[in-house]
């Protein structure tokens, strides 16, 4: 159900109110991170913490504490919330949030050691949020962030090295850690046990291959049926009288600054 795309609800035939479509995102947003596809996961948390709203809404909350963490495992940053998220919900998150603030603040800063120690001291408010399971696979996923960071540095390093580097107990936990992410497709290198060095090498992919192009002609041919269903939208926008009006009565107004709209002040 999840990969329909959903473009237009009918609220009049469907009945569906604004709180059904923050849960939908919000479940949907569930679904994706227990099959860690956690972009998605993000993707579907964005859409239920930018909803329109004037209140304060705890579906919203809960859905970007999900969507921090998540966001943290796929890219290693904060999410990046749309410009027209109502000050409504930011302003809460910037407040009230101070045990994920903080966690995140650890892992972007790169420091595993730091994280652990969040991870511990809030434990408990995690675990009130059924969020503990992902803010540790957040210190998994700094460590396997670290560890491309160094194919990026280093052609070749020394297991006990890269145990030092990355903060874990020994060589054969870096070595494990490094098998895993090999097998996964994660990072290419190969490991000479004998020797305890790991040869890093560049990603093999020259994106040449017959899967390769079937993968990129099977993108562009969704942008295109997403566009064209854009253009089909915005052209029956254009004839709804309901719109037309709204879009004149705001016309009307004098434009109103919000002060926590950064990007006004380039305006």
């Amino acid at each position: 159900m999840l990969k329909q795309e959903l473009l237009h609800v009918d609220r009049d035939a469907t009945l569906v109110t604004p709180r059904d479509l923050l849960l939908h995102h919000y479940y949907a947003g569930m679904v994706e991170t227990g099959l860690k596809s956690y972009r998605a996961a993000v993707q579907h948390f964005t859409l239920c913490v930018s909803a329109p709203t004037q209140v304060l809404n705890t579906i919203m909350l809960e859905a970007y504490k999900k969507c921090l963490l998540c966001s943290l495992i796929d890219t290693g940053e904060l999410p990046k919330l749309p410009k027209y998220t109502s000050p409504t919900i930011t302003r809460p998150i910037k407040n009230h949030l101070a045990a994920y603030s903080e966690f995140a603040d650890a892992f972007t800063a790169g420091k595993p050691a730091e994280l652990r120690a969040s991870l511990e001291k809030h434990a408990a408010t995690f675990t009130a949020d059924h969020n503990l399971g992902l803010a540790k696979q957040c210190v998994s996923a700094l460590m396997r962030r670290s560890i491309r960071t160094l194919t990026e540095t280093y052609l070749t390093l020394s297991l006990p090295h890269i145990a030092e580097m990355i903060y874990l107990p020994d060589a054969a936990a870096a070595e494990k850690q490094l098998r895993d992410m090999i097998v996964s497709g994660q990072i290419h290198a190969t490991i000479d046990a004998q020797k305890g060095m790991v040869h890093f090498v560049e990603r093999p992919e020259q994106y040449d291959s017959k899967s390769a192009v079937l993968a990129m002609e099977g993108a562009l041919e969704q942008v295109i049926g997403l566009a064209s269903k854009l253009h089909g939208l915005l052209g029956s926008l254009s004839v709804d009288n309901n719109y037309l009006s709204r879009v004149s009565a705001q016309e009307g107004q004098p434009v109103q600054w919000d002060p926590s709209d950064e990007s006004a002040l380039g305006k």
